[in-house]
Order: structure tokens, then sequence, then C-alpha cells
């Protein structure tokens, strides 16, 4: 580890400076208003090395951060079997969970993956199951693990490394995660500086832990100015389809949304179609910086900014991290303390011009 002072979040490839919810039971239900007074290749064979370089554009790390440097040799991975939980097929999951398959299959180990469809309830019956086989580290992207003490001490007791990607913080776990509170900011951000702080903003999301930090962030910079934020969206509906059928309902109920966020890479496509569908003068804004919102941005239709997480780079991290702690090491940085990679903020001025990943090298840290 090495701290770092260096003052932003995060930079762009072209030095800018911006920087990845809750949903209601129903796809219409407002839930809440707000009145304000290095470049990753996702299909490459990880390897010992793959990690890239801090050479060129990198993203800085906030002031005071601690600076976490995956160290693990992943030769450890041979003969050893992991359980792999993702929360459902779509990019936003798989660019982790796909990563760390890669890697350990590389590396000659066993994967038992398992996607759950946005069904978190499953879970429980996927960690038993891996209890039972004694697998050797377990990867989760994206589903909840709160209330599952009991089973994550199991683990910790068979010094079993669990490592999750967007899922919450509970105790005994390593959460990799970009700084998704501050990714929420720097939506209002954007906002607030594109329409001078006025107009009402639609979010569609789904219950998630980041999801929900994200709306955190965006409520706070909103409060601020004179936007009014409405949320819908459908309890753990992920699907393109379910944000497609919620913004539509927003749609009809208020056509003069400045702006439609969506909370996750699929939601931001499917309030994309509604918006565009509707003749919707709205911008839409999203979250991961999946290939497909890539391809949105490139089109110049009414898809405008995503925030890029580097959800290859937490996957690469994170299994160099399992390796570590397979191999005799200890987790990386302070316990119980979430480990954050750095986040670039996507429009058109630096969007790719070809390929899936965002190629800003990325950087993971700790904050005091």
């Amino acid at each position: 580890m090495r701290s770092s002072r260096k003052a932003y979040l995060s930079v762009s490839l072209l030095g800018i400076l911006f920087i990845a919810s809750c949903g209601s039971d129903s796809s219409t239900e407002e839930i809440a208003t707000v009145d304000s007074a290095v470049v990753v290749d996702s299909t490459a064979t990880p390897t010992e090395d793959s990690l890239p370089s801090e050479e060129g554009q990198v993203t800085a790390i906030p002031d005071g951060a601690t600076e976490i440097i995956p160290t693990g040799d992943l030769s450890v991975f041979a003969g050893k079997s992991v359980g792999i939980a993702n929360l459902a097929p779509v990019p936003g999951a798989e660019r982790f969970t796909k990563i760390v398959q890669a890697c350990v299959e590389a590396n000659g180990g066993s994967v038992d993956f398992q996607d759950v469809g946005g069904d978190a309830t499953k879970l429980p019956v996927l960690l038993e199951a891996w209890a039972a086989a004694k697998v050797d580290a377990i990867f989760n992207a994206g589903i909840d693990m709160t209330g599952q003490e009991s089973i994550i001490k199991k683990f910790n007791d068979a010094n079993t490394p669990i490592l999750t990607w967007g899922a919450g913080n509970p105790a005994g776990v390593i959460n990799l995660t970009p700084e998704t509170e501050e990714e929420g900011r720097n939506w209002g951000r954007y906002l607030v500086e594109k329409f001078g702080g006025e107009g009402d903003v639609l979010l569609v999301t789904a219950q998630n832990p980041s999801l929900q930090s994200r709306e955190k962030g965006l409520k706070e910079i909103l409060g601020t100015s004179n936007m009014k934020l409405t949320i819908v969206g459908e309890s753990a509906g992920f699907s393109a389809e379910s944000a497609q059928k919620s913004t539509e309902t927003a749609l009809l109920a208020n056509p003069n949304y400045k702006a439609v966020i969506g909370s996750f890479g699929s939601l931001a496509s499917g309030a994309t179609i509604a918006v565009e569908a509707a003749k919707s003068e709205a911008v839409v804004l999203g979250a991961n910086g999946d290939p497909e919102e890539f391809d949105a941005i490139r089109k110049g239709g009414a898809f405008k900014m995503t925030l890029a997480g580097g959800h290859e780079f937490g996957g690469q991290s994170a299994c160099k991290i399992a390796a570590g702690i397979i191999g005799g090491g200890s987790a990386p940085g302070a316990a119980g303390k979430e480990i954050f990679t750095t986040s670039v903020i996507v429009t058109a001025e630096n969007n790719p011009q070809s390929g899936s990943a965002e190629g800003t090298a990325r950087r993971l840290y700790q904050m005091p």
C-alpha cells in the first residue's frame, strides 16, 4: 500500500475532472421526491502480469486515501475450486465475474459459475452448497449479502476469502466497488451544470447496495439546486425491459423531464428506448461503462453520459487478492473497509472510438 495526496477521484482520458438505489415495490410507484431549496482487455487470458500498469493516463485517488496494490501468485489456483455468484446475465455483473472466471481457469482452477437472475434469495443456498464443497474462494457480483453473517463467519473460520463487487460491505467480506456515492454526486453535478440547477429528473433503479449509494450521492447534489428528483423502478428489476416499462409510465405522467438516469447499465439502455420512442427531449445518463453504453453515446441519440467504474480491473484485482489469501497472505488494507476503484465519467468528448473497455488505467484505494 502507499498513500496518495492526489485531489480528485478520477481523471478522464482528456483530463476532465468529473467522476459507479433503491427500487420501489412496483414499476410505477414514485418512491421519493427531492425538492431542493491502462486499458483492460476483457477478452484476454489473465496471467500474473495482466493487471494494467500505471504508465500513461491513470486516474487519481482522493486526497488522504491509501492506495491498495494487489499481490498474490495466481498459480496458487492450480487444483483449487471457487464459487462465483452473478447477479444477472448483464454486462454490469459479468464484466467482473467473467474476468474472475477466466483468471481462475487460466491458472488451473475450476469454477462453479451460478447466475441468480436478479433473485437474491437464491444466494443462501449457493453459499451453503459451496461451504459443503469446501471451495477455496467465493466471488459475488452485485448480490446483497446482508443477513448472511452466519455463513460468512463459516467461510472466514475456514480462511476462505469472499470477494464481492458492488454488493455491500458486511463484516468478513472484501468488497471492491467504484465509489458509488461519489458517482451519484457526479450525476448531480453534470445535471446541475447542464440545466442550470432547474428542472425535473427521473431516476430508474432497482434494489441493490451500490445503486442505493449512487442514489444518495445524487440526492445530495440535487438537494442544493432547484431540481426535483422522482424515483421509479421494480425491486430487483435489473432488465432493460423493466426499465423501459418504468420509464414509459413515468413519461406519461410527466413528459417534461430534463433527464432520465438509469442507475445500472441495462436500466439506462431500457430508459433510452422509452425516451426515444416518446420523442422526449430528456437526456439519458447511465452507469457502469458497459459496451452498449459506449455504443449508445457514439450513436448520438438521447444517451449522453455514463460512469465507467472499471469492472474488468476490479475482476482482475479480486482474483489477485484472493490468490494472495489462498497462498497464505492476509487481506490487503484495513479490515472492514471497502476497496474502491477509481471511476471515469464518459461523454461524447472522451468516449472510446472503438472497443468495449474505457481505456483509463485504474487504481484501488481505501478511505481513512
